[in-house]
């Protein structure tokens, strides 16, 4: 249990002492204050702010949620074509970072993007669209966070009783009115799930800001706080604290509201013990018509961004106006694939992705065993400790993780290594692997235990011999799980980053404030393409399902 409390509490603690400290917490001398807030507050650009994050928030969520939910339905319920391969295609931007997202959309729909200069061309449009604005950057956040949203609902879709859709047809209801009345309603759940986890996830929206909004002056709550701890030459770190501390007090607030709100959810059950096949939804004449709507979305909103990246990181230049044969090159991979800084990123990456992993999985073992699995009379307590990560936004826990290694005394030898920045890692993806290995620990009954018991097993011996080896699969899965949020992770690396503990992520963002376009989209290249075969060996060698 104290091991669980520190692991979560270590990068919250020191924050929060910064936040009502006066002074840096390398010279703390033990005097609180609220000077800090009222700085934060009587900021002139207060107001631009906080208008600015809640429009973002409003419009992204919005994009997420109903392109989201829409797409989840029409590949879920309906008869339209190649449903399978349209599923798979929507959920891939889950697995890559939104870096790569935000990248992918500068090459592609940027002022001079390859798609944004082929439109002027034919139309005659000098600027159709504007992806530096906050209205494009909000949408390009929306595209990356829909994902979410389909994958959410997906199961939610999927799993209702068909018996109510067919009484409603025998009544006389159209596919619309069907939908309306009761398909939506009956995924309420999932719905307010995906709601909740959109504004988290929009409130914690780093990348796209930073890279969409930073060139046009435009600032939100996170790139606030990166700009004033980490781009100054002289950072506030009072200043940073108090704005993380309200960042951290807004996501955590919604996730309790979520999981009031999620109390009685055994209202909208659907699946009853006589439970009949499944049947999709014909649309009749509007089968094609929908395919194409949905095809048109994974192909501007998915596959350009991606076919953008991996053009750009194989020419010299992109341009409509150039026949990219004539300007074919390798010199961006040789640039990377030479370069001991970006040889060291790729290598700490894939360190950290696998290493982290499976520490990460042993402890999340160890905890779900004590848990959900013992007498310990703290055991419930600790099962709530160890979801709390789900309300701290990757930022803060970077900035946590860093207060801490400068305040708590004999963790600065880990600072610069990528000991910290596993450490960050797990912390930050802790509550996901729970949410694995939890439920199927649930679904092991405790007969197994009673009769080892019987039998003269210790409690260690059974969950060694017995417990582990039938939870091999959710052990696997958090592993793989772990392993692909670890490779595409960046914003808890943000303030723990050093020269010697580089990776991908950051050797993506560096590289882009110089303008090395082929560089970076190299790196995002490699990045989806180790990203790829670990899914490809985990799905395919060890049967690991990760869209269930």
């Amino acid at each position: 249990m104290l091991s669980c409390v520190a692991l979560v509490m270590v990068p919250l603690v020191p924050l929060l002492l910064q936040a009502f400290s006066p002074m840096p917490l390398y010279a703390w001398q033990g005097s609180l204050t609220l000077g800090n807030f009222r700085t934060l507050f009587g900021l002139p650009e207060i107001s631009e702010l906080a208008g600015n994050t809640l429009l973002f928030c409003a419009i992204s969520i919005i994009f997420s949620m109903v392109f989201g939910i829409g797409l989840a339905i029409v590949v879920a319920r309906t008869n339209i074509p190649a449903r399978g391969l349209l599923t798979s295609i929507l959920l891939w931007p889950i697995f890559v970072s939104p870096l790569v997202i935000g990248f992918g959309a500068i090459l592609t729909y940027g002022p001079t993007g390859y798609i944004t200069t082929l439109v002027t061309r034919i139309t005659g449009i000098s600027e159709p669209w504007n992806i530096y604005s906050l209205t494009g950057l909000s949408l390009i956040s929306g595209l990356s966070m829909a994902p979410m949203t389909i994958l959410y609902c997906l199961s939610s879709a999927r799993q209702q009783d068909p018996r109510l859709e067919q009484a409603a047809q025998v009544a006389g209801a159209s596919p619309v009115r069907i939908m309306r009345r009761i398909t939506l309603p009956m995924m309420r759940p999932a719905l307010i799930f995906s709601l909740a986890m959109n504004i988290v996830a929009a409130l914690e929206m780093f990348a796209i800001p930073l890279l969409l909004g930073g060139p046009s002056g435009i600032q939100l709550l996170t790139t606030f706080i990166y700009d004033k701890g980490f781009e100054d030459g002289r950072p506030d770190y009072g200043l940073v604290a108090a704005a993380a501390l309200v960042l951290l007090v807004l996501v955590a607030l919604l996730v309790a509201a979520q999981t009031f709100v999620l109390r009685r959810s055994h209202r909208f059950l659907s699946i009853g013990p006589k439970g009949s096949r499944m049947q999709v939804m014909d649309l009749g004449a509007w089968k094609w018509w929908v395919f194409g709507a949905t095809l048109s979305y994974v192909l501007l909103g998915i596959v350009a961004l991606v076919f953008g990246l991996f053009l750009r990181s194989f020419v010299m230049v992109l341009s409509p106006y150039i026949n990219p044969l004539d300007v074919l090159t390798l010199k961006n991979y040789q640039d990377v694939l030479f370069n001991p800084s970006y040889q060291r990123a790729i290598w700490n990456t894939v360190v950290i992705a696998i290493g982290g992993a499976f520490v990460g999985t042993v402890i999340i073992g160890m905890i779900t065993f004590v848990a959900q699995r013992s007498s310990y009379r703290l055991a419930r307590m600790l099962d709530l400790t160890v979801q709390l990560p789900r309300a701290v936004p990757g930022l803060i826990v970077s900035l946590g993780v860093f207060y801490a290694v400068i305040f708590i005394p004999g963790l600065s030898v880990f600072g610069g290594t990528l000991w910290v920045l596993a450490f960050a890692y797990v912390i930050r993806h802790l509550p996901a692997g729970y949410g694995i290995v939890a439920p199927a620990m649930l679904q092991v009954t405790k007969d197994f235990d009673r009769a080892a018991s019987v039998a003269g097993a210790s409690w260690m011996t059974i969950m060694r011999r017995i417990i582990a080896p039938i939870l091999k699969p959710a052990f696997l899965s958090c592993f793989a799980l772990l392993m692909i949020l670890f490779f595409k992770e960046y914003a808890a690396a943000i303030f723990l980053y050093r020269p010697g503990n580089e990776v991908i992520s950051m050797a993506m963002l560096n590289a882009w404030v110089p303008g090395y376009t082929g560089i970076v989209a190299s790196l995002a290249v490699i990045q989806i393409v180790l990203t790829s075969l670990l899914l490809l060996v985990f799905t395919r060698l060890f049967g690991v399902k990760l869209n269930g």
